[in-house]
């Protein structure tokens, strides 16, 4: 996903806090579930993170990035991390990530990082939640515009709306062909091309 200026100084200068070059690989294709009490550093590849409980696609992404930063006392991690790529990672203890935080005054990348997570979620409800099928397959196809061309590019359409949304596939394909009939969106093979504006739905 394409990141602003601010946040990926912040995450840049978090992550380098604790680079000591010990990091775990995770191979393409394959899953990492960690404990509630860990906060998982990505340092490189492209992955996706779906909701534990029954696999609903919350987001693709391309590190730099940070996931599983939870209320200490919360159960269970609510993510499993999917590679989509060769990963390199490490996992810190919550317990340990903050102290390091403090130690080195490093508040203002935080508070960064912490404002960037919850306008992603906001965003994420705005356009998925609490509105009709196209309005869902909309709110997708946009979050999916965002992400690197080359991620872009290799990521079918239709799945991509399917794995986020958990409509059906008629539905989906249905809906993305209206798209295209409008002249909305443009696709190739499958893939987003661009998104030329999203109709009003009654």
């Amino acid at each position: 996903m394409h990141k602003n200026t601010a946040y990926q100084s912040a995450i840049t200068h978090i992550l380098a806090i604790f680079d000591d070059r010990n990091k775990n690989r995770l191979a393409q294709y394959h899953a990492l579930t960690f404990q509630a009490d860990k906060i998982c550093l990505l340092y490189a590849g492209d992955y996706s993170l779906v909701r534990r409980r029954d696999g609903l696609l919350l987001t693709r992404s391309r590190a730099p990035g940070i996931t599983g930063m939870i209320m200490p006392g919360t159960p269970e991690q609510y993510v499993i991390l999917h590679a989509d790529s060769d990963c390199d990672y490490r996992l810190v203890s919550n317990k340990d990530f903050f102290s390091r935080i403090d130690e080195l005054k490093a508040h203002q990348d935080m508070y960064t990082l912490l404002l960037a997570q919850v306008t992603r979620q906001q965003e994420r409800e705005e356009l998925l939640l609490g509105g009709s099928s196209m309005v869902c397959v909309q709110g997708a196809i946009l979050l999916l515009s965002r992400l690197e061309p080359d991620m872009l590019a290799s990521i079918n359409v239709a799945n991509f709306v399917i794995k986020m949304t958990n409509l059906s596939r008629s539905i989906v394909m249905k809906s993305v062909a209206f798209l295209r009939e409008e002249n909305a969106i443009e696709m190739s093979k499958g893939k987003l091309v661009r998104v030329n504006y999203l109709p009003d739905i009654p």
